[in-house]
């Protein structure tokens, strides 16, 4: 009888254990579709497909909601940012980036040096280069928990900014440590895919830091070699981000050389490519070229349709912020909503769960009871069956409970009073049963009890009476 309930003991709580691991291993197949949509898109953004950005995002939000665990939800408000920012609204760019900052606060700190990268990009090009320094300071706090890629990217920035600070020499210090941290970085056997198209990544916008650098410190070689080599880097790898940026950059450069014809064709491939791919902010920079290009060769017709273009897009550019913003509404209340369906379908798992072990305890007190009344060795007292009785009837309402309380909220619409009525007329039914069923085991038990004192009886006067007077 021993064995038996030790190995219906064991049986059950290896089936709870596999319960539980079944629910952890559940979680795997939505991890991976996020990583996977992460990839695709982190891959539309590189190549210019801003416009495929979003169905992807509301389908990682709707999944971070369902795995439930904060890191999914710091990447995909990273990406929402990214795709706002490619749409140059900036504003609604760091809205997201400050969510995601929040939320890696919490305890995934390896997040935390490239959002504050990304928020320094963005005041960058919002002109705030203060705010952008200190978003870079913050980062560098966090710069031993990042990526390998991620300690590119800071200095990158910083160079960044004090090229925009018209910095060179603090520009060139941050652009050579940017330069010695990603040889070091691309000589590492990386095998994420993604950190390795950050490392490709960050050479373009480098070599246009050197550039720029060099631009400041009036060495005209070394300006045109590192911006063709940045061209050449972007065209090679179809990065299209920075290839059009870059090629504005360089367009503008050559234009302030008087070399018209270069000029022209670096401004007509950023403006094409910008277009194509809808990076506004870059339509606007390289019609703003083009305008000032074809104005100072005095081609008035082609200057005029540039600057119409130009100032099309700009208006482009303030209503898509008032769309934006709706559309920023929109992705709140889509968040919303999935944090109520995931919140749902995890109250579902764990009742479900909660069901399971109620099934499991309210077997063991029976098996217990069982055990009890069927042992032929053991006296028990009627008081352990009066408390395990009890501790019985609070697993059986509490399973009972379980059951009914989605239908039963829904029937009463949850009123507390309703439902607590209906509990109470439960419990009316549930305890005289338990009362009667408790007198009828005491009755069992006493009766067991009683056989086993009359044949312990037996066998003393049995031992007794076999025993043979002493000194005989």
């Amino acid at each position: 009888m021993k064995r038996f309930l030790m190995f219906v003991i064991l049986l059950l709580a290896s089936t709870a254990n596999v319960f539980s691991q079944s629910a952890h291993k559940s979680k795997n197949p939505l991890q991976t579709q996020f990583d996977s949509l992460k990839m695709v898109n982190r891959n539309y953004f590189l190549a210019g497909k801003i416009d495929s950005m979003p169905a992807s995002n509301k389908r990682m939000l709707q999944l971070a909601e369902k795995i439930n665990v904060d890191s999914t939800f710091v990447q995909a408000y990273n990406l929402i940012a990214n795709y706002f920012n490619a749409k140059a609204d900036y504003s609604r760019g760091l809205e997201y980036l400050f969510k995601a900052i929040e939320t890696a606060n919490r305890g995934y700190s390896k997040f935390l040096p490239v959002l504050y990268g990304n928020m320094a990009a963005d005041y960058n090009r919002l002109g705030n280069y203060e705010a952008a320094r200190q978003s870079l300071h913050n980062a560098q706090k966090y710069l031993t928990y990042g990526s390998p890629s991620v300690r590119v990217y800071v200095p990158e920035v910083f160079a960044s900014t004090y090229v925009n600070l018209k910095k060179p020499d603090s520009a060139l210090k941050y652009v050579q440590m940017a330069f010695q941290t990603n040889i070091e970085v691309a000589r590492m056997k990386i095998k994420d895919p993604a950190e390795r198209g950050n490392v490709d990544l960050m050479w373009t916008v480098i070599y246009r830091n050197f550039a720029q650098v060099y631009d400041m410190l009036n060495e005209p070689e070394l300006v045109n070699y590192y911006y063709r080599k940045a061209m050449r880097f972007s065209d090679s790898l179809n990065i299209q981000t920075t290839g059009a940026t870059t090629a504005t950059f360089y367009g503008r450069y050559l234009l302030k050389q008087k070399k018209y014809n270069e000029a022209k064709n670096y401004g007509t491939k950023s403006f094409s490519i910008a277009r194509r791919d809808h990076f506004k902010n870059d339509v606007m920079q390289a019609s703003a070229l083009l305008y000032d290009l074809y104005d100072h060769q005095n081609n008035k017709d082609s200057a005029f349709y540039y600057l119409k273009v130009n100032h099309l897009y700009q208006d482009s550019v303030a209503a898509e912020q008032k769309a934006n913003q709706l559309q920023g509404l929109i992705i709140s209340q889509q968040l919303k909503e999935a944090e109520q369906q995931a919140k749902a379908e995890q109250d579902a798992e764990q009742r479900h769960r909660n069901i399971e072990y109620a099934i499991i305890a309210f077997g063991l007190v029976v098996l217990v009871i069982l055990f009890l009344l069927l042992s032929r060795s053991i006296i028990v007292n009627t008081r352990v069956i009066e408390v395990v009785g009890v501790i019985g009837l609070l697993i059986l309402f509490e399973f009972i409970n379980l059951v009914i309380h989605p239908y039963l909220a829904e029937f009463t619409d949850d009123s507390p009073l309703l439902m607590l009525l209906i509990l109470v007329a439960i419990a009316a039914i549930i305890v005289p049963m338990h009362h009667r069923l408790e007198h009828w085991v005491k009755h069992k038990l006493v009766e067991k009890n009683k056989i086993i004192r009359l044949e312990a009886a037996k066998r003393t006067i049995e031992q007794l009476g076999g025993r043979k007077p002493e000194g005989k």
